[in-house]
């Protein structure tokens, strides 16, 4: 286990003990009388709530590795339909010839988008040419066929 990691597992221990803490302090302040079990429930699952909403926020982002290619990423049906945008299939047209929804086809394609960093089809079309110009041996290249 990382040292990252035992120090979250810590922190999240200690608060976790403060909350008790203070659930049993109210206790002897007689406030649960005056409050109903489900809001202190809530009052705790909000509290959990807003820790992991904190750890996500600062939680540091796992670095790609440098020689990790992004188009590995991509699964076999998204190949495909990177090839076919690549040779200027419309989505309606990708659709007809996948047997699938013009709906699943901008899925497929924002899927692509977020993988390979891109926002526009011009952008995708020009990484898969730049990225098939570029390959010497087509035994591990994702597109080959």
């Amino acid at each position: 286990m990382s040292r990252a990691a035992i120090k979250i597992i810590v922190r999240i221990s200690l608060i976790t003990a403060g909350v008790i803490i203070l659930f049993q302090m109210s206790g002897l302040l007689f406030i649960y009388k005056y409050f109903k079990f489900d809001y202190y429930l809530a009052a705790v699952g909000l509290f959990f709530l807003g820790v992991g909403l904190l750890i996500a926020r600062f939680k540091p982002a796992t670095p790609l590795k440098p020689d990790a290619d992004p188009l590995f990423e991509l699964t076999a049906k998204e190949l495909s339909i990177l090839q076919l945008i690549a040779g200027g299939k419309s989505n309606k047209e990708i659709a007809a010839i996948n047997y699938i929804e013009v709906s699943t086809v901008k899925t497929h394609i924002n899927n692509i988008y977020a993988k390979l960093g891109l926002s526009n089809r011009k952008e995708a079309i020009g990484q898969y040419k730049s990225r098939l110009q570029n390959t010497d041996t087509a035994n591990i290249h994702p597109f080959s066929t």
